[in-house]
């Protein structure tokens, strides 16, 4: 086995002190990783990242007081280290923080399971070791801040079938890059650009809405039985 100096030292984050430990019951019987506290709202969160420095940072998103949007912008800005979010909902607002924590530098999310008990979170189980697999091989600096483009600045162009198409398929950190990525794409491509994100069901949309925002071409959830089109992603 691991001895505990070689361990991940790992911080969870939840309004629930149950679900706070339940998570870290499993967090720790993965191995390889040795939960050092727990806390249940985002100032809480933030005086035991200081008092602590754990490797990596489970974050629930939606809390009290100082939420995990707010928690994790001033751990990226103060003291960056890998955060995977937990999210609860999939309602738009809650959506839409999820895509916004990626951009702020967030590694991996997990939606917390329908079920709220420790047989709820066995089914997630796979999913948040992954997400802790991810945060430990992470590399995180300071992240870049993408940007929205400025309101109205896309050119409107005839919209005509694509003769040419860019795929992109992305997992693990994806959001971000992709925020990266579709900012930096040429307004007058005549390419049609498909891509497909590793997501739970519920917030692909939530991230064409976000793309959409950055980029200077038309971004959007793909409908089944849609032309694709020219200089659309």
């Amino acid at each position: 086995g691991a001895s505990v100096s070689s361990e991940l030292r790992v911080l969870v984050v939840d309004d629930s002190a149950l679900l706070g430990a339940v998570v870290a019951g499993l967090i720790e019987d993965f191995g390889g990783y040795r939960v050092v506290g727990t806390a249940r709202d985002g100032e809480e969160a933030l005086r035991l990242v200081h008092a602590l420095d754990p490797d990596i940072v489970t974050l629930d998103i939606e809390m009290p007081g100082v939420d995990g949007l707010h928690a994790l912008g001033y751990i990226m800005s103060e003291c960056p280290r890998p955060v995977v979010m937990v999210s609860g909902a999939t309602r738009r607002g809650a959506v839409d923080l999820t895509i916004r924590a990626f951009e702020l530098g967030a590694v991996e999310f997990v939606r917390k399971p329908d079920e709220r008990s420790h047989d709820g979170w066995l089914g997630v189980a796979p999913r948040l070791r992954d997400a802790l697999k991810a945060a430990a091989n992470a590399n995180t600096g300071l992240p870049l801040l993408v940007r929205p483009r400025v309101p109205g600045a896309r050119a409107p162009r005839r919209l005509h079938a694509a003769t040419e198409l860019v795929a992109i398929a992305t997992s693990t950190g994806g959001p971000r890059a992709l925020a990266e990525l579709v900012s930096g794409l040429d307004a007058a491509m005549e390419a049609a650009v498909v891509i497909v994100q590793h997501m739970p069901a519920g917030f692909t949309a939530g991230l064409a809405r976000r793309l959409d925002q950055l980029s200077p071409l038309p971004v959007r959830e793909a409908q089944s039985g849609e032309p694709l089109l020219a200089g659309t992603v």
